[in-house]
């Protein structure tokens, strides 16, 4: 595969923050602790030296665990195990596990991840191991439980609530078998699904499945996948989730950088709550509340006095779960972590938290843009030098790009526009006389210029059609790259699955994303 680049300006594709981040990182300033470069890495690296050998002893024996529960392992341990080393650090993204993947931006994310560890461990000062934080605890269910593959949409109903990285797949197997249909009987097709049916096993849950897939592709570069859900890594956390409880400092210390934020034209990507946690039970996770008892459940019967809840908390962490504002915290607590990678959202929510993680006294890490990329395969480079684009031309409206396609072929689109300005001053003119002569005749003559206006304008439009049917045959290529390129006028990153281009490249796909995808580039990739 071959790479090029645009500048997400260019594209017009990304939210105005995530394209300044980029573009003007200075306007941020007073909202993230470091600069998103890779001296900020090495200043963040410095901060992050006192990392508690304790925290890194039950994190490598929590890991170790999690990857026990799943049957096949790509991973070397000696590389979890160099997490127990004082000069080891972690370059971390985040993501809920989407079925099967979901779309091409969760392989876009990890692969950013590795190749920024890439980089870093380039330079020898150090190690840095990259890191996939799993949100298995995350309950949007509607939001994870679907796939596009070759433009079908295949959708996992399960009736089960709760955590979906705990949901048993059971019921998957009738989605797996659609899938198989989909993907076909050729040998790379076959091979896929393999990996597929490996990974996705009925006695799995979405969590273990997610484990699977991601190491069965990312597992030999050295990516560790770390699932917060573990009551071991829990336990870590049990002071700050009792200080939210107790407190609930974190909603002020928001909302003061959410102010900072929107005053320089931002919208905060966060709400927080008076309590910023959920509980967590099979088939539960539900918001914690106060009462005037104590505590309870925004939903459903459960309740606690003040003591309870702390006793819960102390002998069950497992069973209390940080929402967005809070899971940031909980994730540099458990890691050595010095860099963050996330989307446009995560970025402007994470510009949030700098007063939240100094009342804990935690490291903040440096927040990166992640990579993002399009996949353009040979036919539609073939279609798109037949046509005469630029890929960047097709980042423009469909209509947009077939009027430029019309002006460079036919000496410009057909317009009556200077006849109609001539025609209006006649009729006005004339109309102006006749008032002079009979004032009841004017509106007449007004009338009169109305329908020769209207005639006009029906034979500039029947014009204009007769050009578009002389290059029918390329106007329809167009709106077929465009809804191939930005299937459901989504950036194809935010829709189509890995599958996609995998099935066509294999693991030279996942070896190019490495390659290429490192979030310091700071540029929009194009993949052909």
């Amino acid at each position: 595969m071959n790479t090029n680049s645009l500048s997400f300006k260019e594209t017009a594709a990304f939210s105005a923050l995530a394209t300044q981040y980029i573009e003007q990182p200075e306007l941020f300033e007073g909202l993230l602790v470091h600069a998103a470069t890779e001296a900020g890495i090495w200043e963040a690296k410095s901060l992050r030296a006192d990392f508690p050998q304790a925290n890194r002893e039950i994190l490598v024996s929590s890991i170790h665990r999690q990857y026990a529960s799943v049957e096949q392992q790509q991973l070397d341990a000696s590389q979890i195990n160099r997490l127990l080393e004082s000069t080891t650090f972690t370059v971390t993204t985040a993501h809920q596990p989407n079925l099967f993947g979901g779309p091409a931006y969760f392989i876009y994310k990890i692969a950013g991840a590795v190749a920024l560890a890439n980089r870093l461990n380039a330079r020898a000062q150090g190690h840095f191991v990259p890191v996939y934080w799993m949100g298995a605890e995350d309950h949007d269910l509607e939001e994870l439980n679907h796939a596009y593959v070759f433009g079908q949409k295949l959708s996992w109903d399960t009736a089960q609530t709760g955590a979906v990285g705990r949901m048993s797949l059971a019921d998957l197997q009738p989605i797996v078998a659609q899938l198989k249909d989909i993907l076909g009987e050729s040998m790379h097709a076959k091979s896929l699904f393999k990996l597929i049916e490996r990974c996705y096993q009925p006695q799995y849950t979405l969590a273990q499945a997610t484990r699977s897939l991601v190491d069965a592709l990312f597992g030999a570069y050295g990516l560790v996948v770390v699932d917060g859900d573990d009551e071991a890594l829990k336990a870590l956390f049990v002071p700050i989730m009792q200080d939210e409880l107790e407190h609930g400092a974190s909603h002020d210390l928001v909302v003061e950088n959410a102010t900072l934020l929107e005053a320089k034209g931002f919208k905060a990507q966060i709400y927080p709550r008076d309590i910023n946690l959920f509980w967590l039970e099979q088939g539960v996770r539900e918001r914690i509340v106060r009462t005037d008892t104590g505590f309870g459940l925004a939903k459903g019967d459960k309740t606690w006095s003040k003591s309870a809840i702390f006793s819960d908390l102390t002998q069950q962490p497992a069973s209390f779960s940080p929402n967005v504002v809070l899971r940031p915290l909980y994730q540099e607590l458990v890691l050595p972590n010095v860099a963050f990678i996330g989307g446009g959202a995560e970025v402007a929510y994470w510009m949030l938290l700098p007063k939240v993680f100094k009342r804990f006294q935690l490291s903040f890490p440096v927040v990166l843009l992640r990579a993002s990329a399009m996949v353009i395969e040979k036919s539609s480079q073939t279609k798109l030098e037949k046509l005469g684009l630029r890929v960047k031309d097709v980042f423009a409206e469909t209509e947009d790009i077939i009027k430029t396609f019309i002006e460079q072929h036919e000496s410009g689109v057909f317009s009556l526009e200077t006849t109609l300005e001539r025609l209006e001053a006649l009729y006005a003119q004339a109309a102006q006389e006749v008032h002079e002569v009979d004032p009841s005749l004017k509106g007449a003559v007004l009338a009169e210029g109305k329908k020769a206006e209207a005639a006009l304008k029906g034979l500039e439009s029947r014009v204009r059609k007769a050009q578009k049917q002389k290059h029918e045959t390329e106007l329809n290529q167009i709106r077929a790259l465009k809804s191939k390129l930005f299937p459901d006028n989504h950036l194809q990153e935010r829709h189509d699955n890995f599958m996609n281009f995998y099935l066509t490249h294999g693991t030279d796909f996942i070896g190019h994303c490495v390659a290429e995808l490192d979030p310091l580039r700071k540029v929009f990739l194009i993949f052909s």
